[in-house]
């Protein structure tokens, strides 16, 4: 039987890839993305190319936006199996302090933490009803480690992100529900390195940035049979810039 798949932040870096490696090995997937037009676009690429793919708007800082994602997402699909969710916010960089707290820590917590709850909450009963699903949250390297030059506030939700994943498995693995959560590195997908940035991470780094792909690939496993013994797992997919 198909996988029934809900992706969120589809139209982004990340979210794109996972939706095509998704459709790509015969999964149903339901693109959810503020950027509606985009989604659709994504949408029509994969069925172009023979996959099945609908595209629902979503703000996940808007709780009623996000259960109506997860009606639609239903109704598409006919039941999700698996929710992917990528959507999230880069943050602008700077000393934490100098930065203004409404469009600095207030957004990226709301979008990058609370916006993932949000989505994961709205699936959760039907999953249980089911007896069955797979929750995938986008963590980052950020969250286990600080930068001088990323974002304070994106480190705190990111390791929240890894907090949020191995306390709700706790909670719903008896119910059939798998929770996990992939831990990338840089893609070049969100905002730009610097040129020293690049060379500070080539110098430090033997394995180079090569893209979402692992990223996706990684989220592929977790949601197959060769996922079924893991739960409360953050998996590092960073090209060596995180060990352990």
């Amino acid at each position: 039987m198909e996988s029934r798949v809900l992706i969120t932040g589809a139209s982004g870096g990340i979210g794109s890839e996972v939706a095509r490696r998704f459709a790509a090995r015969g999964a149903a997937v339901c693109l959810a993305d503020l950027r509606v037009d985009a989604a659709e676009d994504l949408a029509r690429e994969i069925a172009r190319g023979g996959g099945r793919a609908t595209a629902v708007p979503v703000d996940i800082c808007d709780r009623a936006s996000v259960a109506r994602m997860a009606s639609a997402a239903i109704v598409a699909l006919g039941h999700v199996d698996v929710l992917v969710h990528c959507a999230g916010l880069d943050a602008p960089r700077g000393n934490a302090w100098e930065l203004d707290d409404e469009d600095h820590w207030d957004r990226i917590i709301d979008v990058d933490l609370n916006g993932a709850w949000r989505c994961a909450r709205a699936l959760v009963p039907h999953m249980l009803a089911r007896g069955a699903g797979r929750i995938i949250f986008m963590g980052s390297v950020a969250g286990r480690r600080g930068s001088a030059s990323a974002s304070v506030a994106y480190s705190a939700a990111k390791a929240g992100i890894h907090g949020l994943t191995m306390a709700l498995a706790r909670q719903l693995e008896s119910g059939g529900i798998l929770v996990n959560a992939v831990a990338p590195g840089p893609t070049g997908t969100g905002e730009q390195m610097t040129e020293m940035e690049r060379l500070q991470d080539e110098k430090a780094s033997a394995l180079p940035i090569v893209g979402p792909r692992p990223v996706a690939d990684a989220c592929l496993y977790l949601a197959g049979e060769s996922g079924d013994w893991i739960s409360g797992t953050i998996l590092n997919v960073s090209g060596g810039r995180w060990h352990g």
